[in-house]
This record gives structure tokens, sequence and C-alpha cells, in this order.
């Protein structure tokens, strides 16, 4: 077996396993060796993990370095993206898919292009809202297109 057919088994049985959350936890391979990383909540998750990883076929060895975060107001920066993108879809449903967060340690930058300043300003104030988030770094570019810029060259031209 190659190291992504063992990756994709892997992650298969993670799937199907009852006793593991596996949505922030990835997976590595190299050369047999399986190393699990991301967060889970309880040590039931983490040890439920390792011991979903050795029921696969070819997995040589597992290192375990999935870090539990128990505590009640802790939310993990993969939960924090996710939030932040619903919230950009619930806000600003026309162009949510052009803003991108980019979550470290509970501090969210957002990038991007929208059309307008209303836009920008909306996007870091839906994502500020959430619980979680310490900061919020606002890099969405504005377009400069033609078509925005016409209208008003057309009444300063006039005026």
């Amino acid at each position: 077996m190659t190291d992504d057919d063992i990756r994709a088994s892997v992650e298969a049985e993670l799937r199907a396993c009852p006793d593991v959350d596996e949505t922030d936890i990835a997976v590595k391979v190299t050369r047999g060796t399986v190393l699990l990383t991301g967060f889970v909540r309880n040590l039931f998750h983490k040890y439920g993990a390792e011991d979903a990883v050795t029921r696969v076929a070819g997995v040589v060895a597992v290192a375990n370095d999935i870090q539990v975060q128990s505590l009640p107001d802790y939310v993990s920066d993969p939960e924090i993206a996710r939030r932040a993108i619903a919230a950009l879809r619930r806000q600003l449903p026309l162009c949510w898919e052009q803003i991108r967060p980019v979550v470290r340690r509970g501090r969210v930058t957002l990038e991007g292009t929208v059309e307008w300043i209303h836009q920008r300003e909306e996007a870091a104030a839906a994502v500020g809202r959430l619980r979680g988030v310490v900061s919020v770094v606002n890099s969405i570019a504005l377009a400069s297109s033609a078509q925005s810029r016409g209208p008003l060259r057309q009444l300063t031209a006039a005026g």
C-alpha cells in the first residue's frame, strides 16, 4: 500500500468510528507511519482515534499529537474558521465566497476582494462578533472596476 492509500483508509476509518469526532483531526503518513494532529474535546476521542488507526492495514506506527481542548470557553481555530464562513454566508450572501478567513490562535485575518466598502465593513463586524475571536484584521481589498467608477466619472465630468 502507498502512503496515500493508507491515509485514505485511516481517514475513512476515523469517519466510520462512532467513538471519534474527526472534524479537527489531520492525518499525515510517511512510509507507513501515521501522524495524527489537531484538536478533540476529550481524551476518549484522542485515544479512540489512535485505536481506529491501529486497525488499518499497512500502518507501521502511530504518533498521536492530537491536543485535547476541553475547556468550556475554548473555541479551536478550525471551529472559528467554520463559524466565520457561516457568518459571512449569512451576512453577505452575494459575495461571501470572495472572502477568505485565515485563523491563527483566535486571530482572524480576512482576505479577498469585494465591490463595496459596506461589504468589507460588514464582513469584519460579522466575524468580530463570533465567540472565540480574539481580534480581526480586515485585509479585504475593494475592487476597482471601470463599471463602478463610470457613473462617478460621468457626474464629475458633467458638473
